[in-house]
């Protein structure tokens, strides 16, 4: 097991272990600027005897900190189970170039990490999640309303920026079976997107509409869905070994 490197704010309650950390967001897509906040994204296991007590509920198992910079963890049983529903910001975690911790028990996850894959999943939370989004800025505009969401109205740019980012994401997906989380390769053209999100409602839906069709027609390496038996078995041994 390697020695911690995360940030020493982190700090897990006794029992419980860090099992994977990483850098996310705008950091890791190579789309930051100064001033940007780093991200952290991780994974912790409670220990074994803790799932069957009264009070654990797996589907708010995260731990949340916002100081001195964002860290969100979830506990390995609710990661995984988001993964295979194909939560492209968690799935992402497993196809980072280098990590600030990870422990030698979760290291078999990643190399599995292409099984927790399917096309449907993928199609649906990549390409369905963004196309919905794209709608719901031209229906906005139409209503005379600014942004994605109330709460995005200021973030119109970074948010369609993010939005075209998991269509080039869901693309590499269906293609290749894994994903380039750094982007920077296509900095200009998001931050083009971004802008039309701002200035141009209907040319960015265009753009959406085009890419989506595109990716639609696809074939994919992928199964139809991901491998549930193989991410089970993983956990079931991983909970067994952590008796």
């Amino acid at each position: 097991m390697t020695e911690p490197t995360y940030p020493d704010a982190l700090e897990l309650p006794d029992g419980e272990d860090l099992l994977l950390l990483g850098v996310t967001g705008s950091t890791a897509y190579g789309l930051s600027h100064e001033g940007s906040d780093v991200d952290r994204l991780g994974m912790y296991c409670v220990p074994t005897d803790d799932l069957f007590r009264l009070g654990f509920n797996q589907g708010k198992a995260s731990h949340v900190l916002t100081e001195p910079d964002d860290v969100q963890l979830h506990e390995i049983g609710k990661y995984i189970g988001l993964v295979l529903k194909g939560n492209p910001t968690v799935t992402e975690l497993l196809f980072l170039e280098s990590y600030e911790h990870v422990d030698a028990r979760v290291e078999p996850l990643i190399e599995m990490r292409s099984k927790l894959l399917g096309q449907r999943t993928v199609r649906a939370a990549y390409t369905g999640y963004a196309i919905a989004q794209a709608k719901r800025l031209g229906n906005r505009q139409e209503a005379g309303q600014a942004g994605f969401n109330s709460d995005l109205a200021k973030r119109t740019a970074k948010h369609g920026r993010h939005c075209f980012r998991l269509m080039l994401q869901a693309e590499q997906l269906l293609t290749v079976g894994e994903v380039t989380v750094d982007v920077s390769e296509h900095r200009d053209e998001l931050f083009a997107i971004g802008e039309l999100a701002e200035t141009d409602v209907a040319a960015f839906q265009t753009k959406f509409e085009e890419r989506c069709a595109y990716i639609d027609g696809l074939e994919s390496v992928l199964p139809v869905e991901p491998d549930v038996a193989a991410a089970e078995q993983f956990l079931i041994d991983f909970r067994r070994g952590n008796l």
